[in-house]
This record gives C-alpha cells, sequence and structure tokens, in this order.
C-alpha cells in the first residue's frame, strides 16, 4: 500500500520537473525565436543594404554632369514607300525647289548645302545610283534639308515636313550642343505627270551636335546620312 505522503511528494516532485521542462521549453522556444527573428532582421537589413548600393550604383549610372553621352543619341523617323520607286532606277538630279539649308551665323549656309550635296552624292553612289544634272535624264528626284534648332522649331519642321522626331533637349547642355534635324526625300522625275510634288519616301533625323568640334560634327554628319538612305535599294552594286 501505498503511503499518501509519498503520493504528495511525488506529486510535488512530478510538478515541479513539469514546471522545470516547461521553463527549459519556453527558454528554447524563446532562444529559437529570438535566433529566428535575428535571422529575419540581418536578411532585411542586409536586403536594405543592397537595395540602397543599387540605388546608388543606379543614381550614378543615368546621372550626366556634362551630358557627354546624351548628344549622342540620334532619332530617326521615315515615311511613304520605297516600291514606288521605279526598279530600274538608276539616276537621279536635285529637286529644284527642296534643298533648303536653315542655319544661324555660325555656319555658312551655302557651304553647308555643298557639304550635303557632296555627302548625299557619295553615299547614294554608294548604293548604285548615279546623279545627273538634266532633270529629263533622271528616274527621280532627291531633296533634303538642314536645319538648326536655333532657327526651328519642331511644330515647323513638321509643317513643313510632314514628321517630327521629337527628340527632347531634356539633360541636354544646350549652351554646348546644338539639336539639328536633317531630312531626304524622294519625288518622281518631272518628266512623269504629277512628278515633282509629292515625295514618294521621305526619312527625317535628329541629334545633337558641338559646332566648336567641327571635324567631330562633320564625321558623325556623313555617317548620319549613309544611314539614313541604308533603307534605299541597291542597284548594280557588286555583293
Amino acid at each position: 500500500m501505498i503511503n499518501p505522503l509519498h503520493n504528495a511528494l511525488h506529486r510535488e516532485r512530478s510538478g515541479e520537473l513539469n514546471r522545470g521542462l516547461s521553463r527549459r521549453q519556453d527558454l528554447s522556444l524563446s532562444r529559437g525565436l529570438n535566433l529566428d527573428i535575428s535571422r529575419v532582421l540581418n536578411r532585411y537589413l542586409a536586403v536594405l543594404v543592397l537595395l540602397f548600393t543599387g540605388a546608388l550604383g543606379l543614381t550614378g549610372c543615368v546621372t550626366v554632369t556634362d551630358n557627354a553621352a546624351q548628344p549622342l543619341r540620334t532619332t530617326v523617323v521615315m515615311s511613304g514607300d520605297l516600291s514606288e520607286l521605279p526598279p530600274t532606277a538608276m539616276t537621279y538630279t536635285w529637286h529644284p525647289k527642296f534643298q533648303k539649308i536653315i542655319t544661324d551665323k555660325r555656319l555658312e549656309p551655302q557651304q553647308v548645302l555643298q557639304h550635303m550635296q557632296d555627302v548625299l552624292k557619295q553615299s547614294l553612289q554608294n548604293k548604285g545610283y548615279r546623279w545627273v544634272e538634266d532633270p529629263q535624264l533622271a528616274d527621280f528626284q532627291v531633296g533634303f534639308g538642314v536645319a538648326m534648332g536655333t532657327e526651328m522649331s519642331d511644330e515647323q519642321i513638321l509643317a513643313v515636313t510632314g514628321l517630327v522626331a521629337g527628340l527632347s533637349t531634356d539633360g541636354v547642355n544646350t549652351k554646348k550642343y546644338d539639336k539639328g534635324t536633317v531630312v531626304i526625300a524622294l519625288f518622281k522625275p518631272s518628266k512623269i505627270k504629277g512628278g515633282g510634288d509629292e515625295p514618294i519616301w521621305r526619312v527625317l533625323a535628329q541629334g545633337f551636335g558641338n559646332i566648336k568640334k567641327m571635324d567631330e560634327l562633320t564625321e558623325n554628319f556623313d555617317s548620319l546620312i549613309a544611314s539614313m538612305v541604308a533603307n534605299m535599294p541597291s542597284v548594280n552594286v557588286a555583293p
């Protein structure tokens, strides 16, 4: 027979043991929770550091103090159908009216006109076309225009050419770089009825340049003209 006092002592010791286990479990759980919270906080802090570092890196990439890269931007738009150009077309002449050079006093319009003609002739010659002076011998006519942003707005360019690139000057040092527009248009020859009135195809480009660095400006300009007529089909050009 079990002594009642022994039962009481057993219950008391069991209670102490259970309470001890409970305290150890609570302590273990608390430590586990603290460890989990610590890990979460560490991860969170690490993410914050990465995000902050990334934000600093991103800011460094998009901020241009002297806008050295911005002026290299060029926007090109085109309209029309080159298939209207006769498949046998090989010769061209200048359009009698559409040769416009609009610049300020820093540039000589006649020099710009001559350079534009020379570069355009070379670019078209590279594609197999030949310039002729007699309009009656030309398979099509070529017109062009060059305008500086200081002298002609996008609204005026749209009204004249029917095209607008809309190249923004935001973030560009306009005291150092000038916005310029070039347009090239192809017309049916004047010997065809209705020829010379509306272009069958036109391309317009806008970009920035530093007039004080004329050699660099000229090189970029020449490359731009070649790229503007790149979509024209090549004729009699050896592969």
